[in-house]
């Protein structure tokens, strides 16, 4: 029992000493951020804002690796398989505690199969049109909607995603029909929805603040519980239609479970030094959100709580998804 015992001491210093050794030399090479939607959508949008800066901390580049499909699981799911040593992490969106609360057999658990770095940022989602929907408001725009139901349609960036739950949260609370059209990724949704294929989408600002500003789509509503400063003139759901009206989600980054806790503070630290950056708050100010890291402790608090939140909206608004 004593040999046993010393064994398992030695055993644990080896494996403490490895975590501290790889800590203290890494990063050695470049470093692999996937983000599991395309390209020109939110998601894309804040990873390599945050990507660009972080790398300068580390002291090594930073490559964006696309990998959408699947409402997200395809590039949550190579991270998942990927070696826990630190060189490869994910933009986890708030859809990546959403996704397992909608499927009968989980294709990950967020808790197990990842640990979490911290948070990038909270933020609210905007409904935008486009500009040929005659409502300018939340009021106007569920007006709209019960005078013809099952006659709009809302875009979103694949089933399950948050921005579809979004629009059914909207939907739920305003009485309204409103179809839902999922696309793979919010980049293709934009597009459709500057083509007037599509007529409405939830979003954050970044993606389409351009097109806010030219006119070729325009901001109806914010869905969290105050403005967003890039968009000051434009009323939330709860002071324009629906008192009590909320809906936020998140960003963060997470790594394979596994990976040493050496290597996960030093990625930690040098977050914090990112989304405290000047440059990094300017780029991010259009999405209106609320630039936030913690601890890697806290993140994982609450990614739990999330879990427990999205499971019993999902159950809400009746949403399911399986593989």
């Amino acid at each position: 029992m004593r040999i046993l015992r010393a064994f398992a001491v030695v055993f644990a210093a080896l494996v403490i000493g490895a975590g501290t050794a790889a800590g203290q030399s890494y990063p050695s090479k470049p470093i692999r951020m996937v983000i599991a939607f395309p390209p020109g959508g939110t998601s894309d949008f804040v990873g390599r804002v945050v990507a660009a800066k972080l790398s300068e901390f580390l002291g090594q580049s930073i490559v964006i690796d696309n990998k959408p499909g699947a409402s997200g699981l395809i590039g949550t799911g190579d991270v998942a398989r990927s070696a826990p040593d630190g060189y490869t992490m994910l933009l986890a969106p708030s859809d990546f505690t959403l996704i397992p609360t909608l499927q009968s057999k989980p294709a990950y658990d967020a808790q197990k199969d990842f640990a979490p770095v911290g948070m990038v940022l909270e933020y609210s989602h905007v409904l935008v049109a486009n500009p040929n929907v005659p409502a300018s408001n939340a009021k106007e725009l569920i007006a709209l909607a019960k005078s013809k139901p099952g006659q709009l349609n809302f875009a979103s960036g694949g089933n399950g995603a948050t921005n579809h739950v979004s629009g059914e949260w909207f939907k739920r609370n305003g009485g309204v029909d409103i179809v839902h059209v999922p696309y793979k990724g919010n980049g293709p949704a934009i597009t459709d929805l500057l083509a007037d294929r599509v007529q409405l989408l939830f979003t954050s600002t970044g993606p389409v603040e351009a097109h806010l500003k030219s006119g070729k789509l325009k901001a109806i509503a914010v869905t969290g519980s105050t403005r967003i400063p890039s968009l000051p003139d434009v009323q939330t759901v709860a002071e324009n239609a629906i008192p009590g009206y909320e809906f936020k989600l998140w960003y963060g980054i997470v790594v394979p479970a596994g990976t040493p806790r050496p290597i996960i503070d030093r990625l930690n630290a040098d977050l914090r030094k990112t989304m405290a950056s000047p440059e990094v708050k300017e780029k991010l100010a259009s999405i209106g959100g609320n630039l936030t890291v913690g601890s890697p402790d806290e993140f994982g608090a609450i990614l739990r709580e999330e879990t427990v939140r999205w499971a019993k909206l999902a159950s809400d608004v009746g949403i399911k998804m399986d593989q």
